[in-house]
């Protein structure tokens, strides 16, 4: 009968890639084949109830458990117990109680695959009521993931979607409804598209769906945020491991960071003792290198002696060929890694009032900046927001043995779009302002200087100085501030107020998933007045001092990147090819959130009265950007549908789009210290 059943199944779609069924171990005792779906039956026992004689039809459910973030070679199985399900649970076609016991897979995706033969008046499969029961004896169990359950029935598939973890139960011990571990004691899915809260008639669904929100409130609220320093709101949870399963991250992700954390820590250990014998032994003052080949050759030997990726140490090399070139350091600016920062000026900021004349050879002969500002052909990169940051290295005593402060240098670059069609850098201001220094200005030297030249040496310092200045704009605030941070609002929102039967937490859950546990890892150990970005950042110590200057002025429009690119000037900038790709993400992300919400939302009003959408709206504003002037005109609900739209492609852009363009590139773009 088994193989009947399977090929019935396949038969019936060509989608159905059913390669093994089981036969079934709890409910079989079969007679004959009466057609191609059902089989009569002298008599069935099935966990849960007796079933009289009659007939049963299969269901061919797919599990699907585990993920793939990282995938490892080795598939590590669960086994701490078995799943029970309930099809069309509370209802008068609700199927018995049965059981799956299987290898489930817990650290990669993968599927498991049975067939149970249920009464047919259970009919078409609507809801499913899913649990983890343990084995009776079992002491230390894991949660389960399960990503999904799909159900085969009647030539046709029914996908019943859950993303969470579920904890295995011991009936013998625990009350099979207690909340172990921040999971659910069950889930009740429903198939088909997500639903509102307003449309739910079947009581124990619209249970489910509060007790839902009612859990994830309890283990995920708001901090107080009232500190010295505006930040965005997050959770108020410190510690990684007291956060509930279901937003710590898989285990094979965890085990991944694990791993590299103590690698880290192990080379920063060994360099600090390193430096401290050579402090005990007479060397009280740092090496310095002697050329930039040395400093070359040493970041190779530091990756082979580190074993880093071969691809990387490529990638790095690649910049190493060509980043003294302008055009390299213009292509940076860019298309870099902190690319939206550029903006076209028509006068110059006061600090460069004391500029003195530019060379003839910078821009032309007879080319002037005051004709080229009126023309439209200037634009800037400042980084005034580092006034308020005083030098950095608290820790280098500690790390190096060596007393030495990193500077804060201000530092802006102008860019000239010439005649020719070409982008480039044209002056440099630095000033040393923790020093009390005056202003400097540095301009590149004429076409024929020598790579040795003090001209061409003294204008590739001041590059350097000014991308050690604009690095610590991009990790602290266009990286960790808006890329985590302000997206962590999102989030938590998300979870409180957006249940997962509901069709927008089911578009936002996707790009969301992650942010709360890596920014509760990242304030852990990356941003504390000890952490990392303290060691190694000139603006470590004081990152939060410069964050707060960056809320203060963030208004919700700013995340909108159209109106970004507006407010820059920056339409016919040349060469600016991540203008141009992220604003094709950002049409495509509108399209489809357009398109996604025109399925569950037909009229405004349906907007209006979605209360979850709209509380979720008023917690970002509220909760999220509480001490932001006028909360930074974060809207306090949404009225219409392409209001709505707007909101979630912003939501969807800057946790995706945007973090993938300031994150991916620090191997390549940071990875040779000097660029």
């Amino acid at each position: 009968m088994a193989e009947a059943a399977e090929a019935d199944a396949a038969s019936g779609s060509d989608k159905a890639h059913i390669v093994s069924v089981k036969t079934p171990d709890d409910c079989i005792s079969s007679t004959a084949s009466t057609d191609s779906h059902t089989v009569t039956v002298t008599s069935v026992t099935v966990p849960g109830r007796p079933i009289a004689a009659g007939v049963v039809v299969p269901y061919v459910m797919i599990i699907h458990t585990g993920t793939n973030n990282p995938a490892l070679d080795k598939i590590e199985k669960w086994e701490d117990g078995r799943m029970n399900f309930i099809i069309n649970p509370h209802t008068d076609r609700a199927s018995p109680l049965f059981h799956v016991r299987e290898l489930f897979a817990a650290n990669r995706e993968d599927s498991v695959r049975v067939t149970k033969y249920l009464p047919s008046d259970v009919g078409l499969p609507s809801q499913l009521k899913i649990s983890v029961e343990s084995n009776k004896l079992e002491i230390i169990k894991e949660a389960l993931y399960i990503r999904e359950v799909t159900i085969f029935y009647r030539s046709e598939f029914y996908r019943f979607p859950v993303n969470d973890y579920l904890y295995p139960h011991n009936p013998l011990l625990f009350d099979p409804n207690d909340i172990y571990d921040g999971c659910p004691p069950y889930v009740i899915s429903k198939c088909g598209k997500g639903t509102f809260l307003n449309n739910e008639t079947d009581p124990a669904v619209l249970s489910a769906r509060l007790e839902e929100l009612k859990l994830r409130r309890k283990y995920l609220d708001w901090s107080k945020n009232d500190g010295e320093f505006v930040l965005p709101g997050s959770t108020k949870e410190i510690d990684y491991d007291k956060l509930p399963r279901f937003l710590k991250f898989k285990n094979a992700r965890q085990k991944a960071f694990q791993i590299n954390l103590k690698r880290g820590h192990n080379m920063m250990k060994r360099t600090v003792i390193e430096n401290k014998i050579s402090v005990i032994f007479g060397k009280d003052t740092p090496e310095h290198f002697k050329s930039f080949k040395e400093f070359e050759q040493t970041f190779l030997e530091l990756a082979e002696d580190h074993e880093y990726d071969g691809a990387m140490v490529f990638e790095v090399q690649q910049i190493i060929a060509c980043w003294k070139e302008d055009e390299e350091f213009t292509r940076q600016e860019l298309c870099g890694i902190n690319p939206a920062r550029i903006r076209k000026i028509t006068s110059l900021p006061e600090t460069w009032d004391m500029r003195p004349e530019m060379p003839g050879h910078v821009m032309g002969e007879g080319v002037t900046l005051e004709a080229e500002l009126e023309a439209g052909r200037i634009y800037i990169i400042d980084t005034d927001m580092l006034e308020v940051v005083g030098d950095g290295g608290m820790l280098m005593p500690i790390l190096t043995g060596f007393s030495l402060p990193m500077i804060i240098c201000l530092a802006d670059c102008i860019f000239y779009h010439d005649r020719n069609g070409v982008l480039r850098p044209v002056a440099i201001r630095l000033e040393y302002k923790n020093g009390g220094a005056a202003p400097t200005f540095w301009f590149p030297p004429v076409r024929s200087a020598e790579e040795g030249s003090p001209e061409y040496l003294a204008w590739l310092l001041a590059k350097m100085y000014f991308r050690s200045a604009n690095m610590q704009i991009h990790a602290i605030l266009t990286h960790f501030v808006r890329a985590h941070a302000v997206v962590e609002t999102f989030a938590i929102s998300m979870y409180r107020c957006l249940p997962r039967q509901h069709p927008l937490h089911k578009l936002f859950v996707p790009h969301l998933a992650g942010i709360i546990p890596i920014n509760v890892q990242g304030r852990q150990f990356l941003t504390k007045s000890t952490g990392v970005m303290a060691a190694l950042m000139a603006a470590g110590d004081k990152l939060w001092r410069l964050a707060d200057v960056w809320m203060k002025q963030l208004k919700y429009e700013h995340l909108l990147f159209p109106e970004d690119l507006k407010k820059r000037d920056v339409a016919d900038l040349p060469g600016y090819h991540f203008r141009d790709d992220a604003m094709a993400w950002w049409d495509t992300l509108g399209l489809y959130c357009s398109e996604f919400i025109a399925i569950h939302y037909t009229t405004d009003e349906m907007v209006v009265q979605d209360s979850e959408l709209q509380n979720m709206i008023g917690e970002i504003r509220t909760k999220g950007f509480e001490r932001l002037p006028d909360n930074g005109n974060f809207p306090a609900s949404l009225k219409t549908i392409p209001e709505l739209v707007e909101y979630a492609t912003l939501l969807i852009w800057n946790s995706s789009i945007w973090h993938t363009a300031v994150n991916f590139g620090h191997v390549p773009f940071l990875g040779f210290v000097s660029v």
